[in-house]
């Protein structure tokens, strides 16, 4: 039945059938009765870290009590682990698959960063609270949500830019004070607790394990969460304390905060006339599973986030075990307001009661990975759809055709303290000749042992280190730039037969040798192994295609166009996929693989994944346009440990 049902969807599709779906708001005037609604939105703030939820540490004393006078969801999930696809969740009740919204810094063909903008076409929780009656402001620091990617949409007033959350609760507070006869409905987005983890003083203090000097404070966030997660660098258990004291202090400094804002509404009269909802847009990985970060997993440490809403006058408080979900805030913070919903929303309202058990669907896109997540009771499936690289690769792009073991490639970059080197550039070599070539600085010189050290190599060769009878050592300085030729050793050695002294002025770091072997670390970045090095390329590496692979043509197949198109997972042609299922009441924290044990259960939820994807499939939307990042987007993503 499963394949006559696929076949039919298919065959739907590519008769071009499809459903379109329009809102048309009408404008209305507020009630005087109807409360403001103010939504604080902690970027990256997991609720097992929260006092309220359970944590024994001291992180949110002012969270914990707005959570006292609130109605609390136990098992709040978000729809997204990262902030890109998900906060357009929030802001239209609908899934990432539906609104499409899911690159943050998509390279373009003419090498410029995009990134993917909400479209005008869907209807906003701004827009929906603006036409009734509220005036809206929106206050948000995440380079990702820039006001011309479509985040704008329904805000009288809204501003995007790399500010504390002191600084947002002062423009907040401004605003209160004009002088107003609508309710309001304002929108805080904080990024004081999503990475790199730098909590000021006394809240850095207050949390064991938060030294300087240690691995944390070495270089850019970027280059350590890249070490960390390819494994180059291993974090001690000291470490490992330290990295989630980094985040508690964060939390602790916003919670800070918090409890400022609330105790001003307090002295203002303003907070039993307003609804406050306080969640997140997703997680934070802290090794749970060996990473750090967010974005590419669908594990709880990066779906299971806080919900909790204060009631004018707390007509409503206590624990709520039933499950909730991020596209659930729209229609239930318009229900607070007496505000109509739209049509068509996925979510539905958490304080009307319904014996219905919601779907807890989660997913996650980059590039050639798409990753799904069915939760049913105690139970997790999570099914990872991987399409095929394409056999043509514009430059620029990982995946190139003629890669391989045995190809000969030079490459330029930064080599990390470790060794490792980040790849800016790659090309081709005539893989005839099997040499180690590197080009540094001279690190250290040992003259006992007649040696050198470059980036990490020991530098040996005794006929290339006598020059007309002298010691060409002698003539070397730390510092100096040269180029060394020779073969490979063990443990990072390079016995040389040339060293070539170069000119004072700054060079490229290079390597250049035949690739022993190749790691594909995630759908961004591949390591490849040579000379006894390693060389981490990513899709922001430039590179230049061998003649062979510029012969190729690209493919033609349509599933190229989106091979994660609700369409063709349906097909017998979707991208091959695996399978994962937890037991999170023996397995909480989602360690143990049991799919090969529970085959029937897996099965069940085969269907219950092909259910949800032929309702997705009915609204197929349109591939989301992009617009051209800002400089100033640019750094703040850069500061964030997004770019390089």
């Amino acid at each position: 039945m499963r394949n006559v049902v696929r076949k039919q969807w298919c065959t739907l599709y590519f008769a071009g059938i499809a459903l379109t779906t329009w809102v048309l708001i009408t404008p209305h005037s507020a009630r005087a009765d109807q409360p403001n609604v103010l939504v604080l939105l902690i970027d990256a703030l997991r609720s097992d870290h929260l006092g309220y939820y359970g944590y024994t540490k001291p992180t949110s004393p002012n969270i914990d009590s707005l959570a006292a006078e609130s109605i609390v969801f136990r098992k709040m999930f978000a729809q997204s682990p990262w902030t890109k696809p998900s906060i357009p969740t929030l802001f239209t009740s609908l899934y990432p698959i539906q609104h499409g919204v899911y690159e943050g810094e998509a390279h373009a063909a003419a090498g410029n960063l995009e990134s993917d903008v909400l479209a005008e076409d869907y209807t906003t929780l701004a827009e929906v609270f603006s036409a009734g009656g509220y005036q809206t402001i929106g206050l948000a620091n995440n380079a990702h949500l820039a006001a011309n990617q479509g985040f704008s949409q329904g805000f009288d007033r809204y501003e995007q830019s790399e500010m504390p959350a002191s600084e947002i609760n002062q423009k907040f507070l401004e605003f209160l004070d004009q002088d107003r006869e609508q309710p309001f409905f304002a929108y805080l987005h904080y990024l004081d607790v999503h990475w790199p983890f730098q909590p000021d003083e006394p809240f850095r203090s207050r949390f064991p394990g938060l030294l300087p000097g240690s691995v944390f404070d070495r270089g850019s966030w970027t280059g350590l969460r890249n070490s960390i997660n390819d494994g180059t660098i291993t974090l001690s258990d000291a470490d490992i304390a330290e990295l989630a004291s980094r985040q508690d202090g964060a939390i602790a400094q916003l919670d800070h905060q918090i409890g400022l804002l609330l105790g001003n509404l307090r002295k203002r009269n303003l907070l039993d006339q307003t609804v406050v909802l306080l969640t997140s847009d997703h997680g934070e990985e802290l090794l749970d599973h060996g990473h750090v970060g967010h974005g590419g997993t669908l594990y709880r440490e990066v779906i299971d986030i806080p919900l909790m809403i204060r009631l004018p006058k707390m007509t409503r408080v206590g624990w709520v075990s039933e499950p909730a979900r991020l596209i659930d805030v729209f229609p239930t913070l318009l229900g607070t307001a007496g505000v109509a919903a739209p049509p068509d929303l996925e979510g539905r309202n958490l304080l009307l009661a319904t014996d219905a058990e919601p779907e807890i669907v989660a997913e996650t896109r980059h590039k050639r990975v798409y990753r799904v997540s069915v939760r049913r009771g105690d139970w997790k499936y999570v099914r990872t759809y991987k399409a095929a690289r394409s056999s043509h690769a514009a430059e620029g792009k990982i995946g190139v055709s003629g890669l391989g073991v045995g190809v000969r490639v030079k490459a330029k970059g930064v080599f990390d303290g470790d060794g490792t080197m980040r790849a800016s550039k790659l090309s081709f070599k005539d893989p005839g000749d099997d040499d180690v070539e590197l080009v540094g600085a001279i690190e250290s010189i040992d003259a006992r042992k007649n040696t050198l050290h470059v980036h990490g190599f020991v530098i040996a060769g005794e006929d290339l280190l006598t020059a007309e009878g002298q010691p060409l050592i002698a003539t070397l300085a730390v510092g100096q730039w040269v180029k060394v030729e020779g073969k490979a050793g063990k443990q990072r050695s390079i016995e040389a037969d040339k060293l070539e002294k170069l000119g004072a002025e700054p060079h490229d770091d290079e390597i250049e040798g035949i690739v022993d072997r190749i790691e594909e670390l995630s759908d961004k970045q591949v390591k490849l192994h040579v000379g006894n090095a390693n060389v981490v390329v990513t899709t922001d590496t430039r590179i230049k295609q061998s003649a062979e692979a510029e012969k190729t043509e690209p493919s033609s197949t349509p599933a190229q166009n989106d091979p994660f198109a609700p369409k063709w997972l349906l097909c017998s042609g979707a991208p091959p996929s695996t399978e994962e299922l937890f037991d999170i009441a023996r397995d909480p924290t989602e360690q143990v693989d049991v799919a090969t044990r529970e085959m029937a259960r897996v099965t069940e939820f085969r269907a219950s994944l092909e259910s949800w994807l032929q309702r997705m499939a009915l609204h197929e939307r349109a591939r989301p346009e992009r617009q051209s990042l800002a400089p100033s987007s640019i750094e703040q993503l850069r500061a964030l440990g997004y770019l390089e």
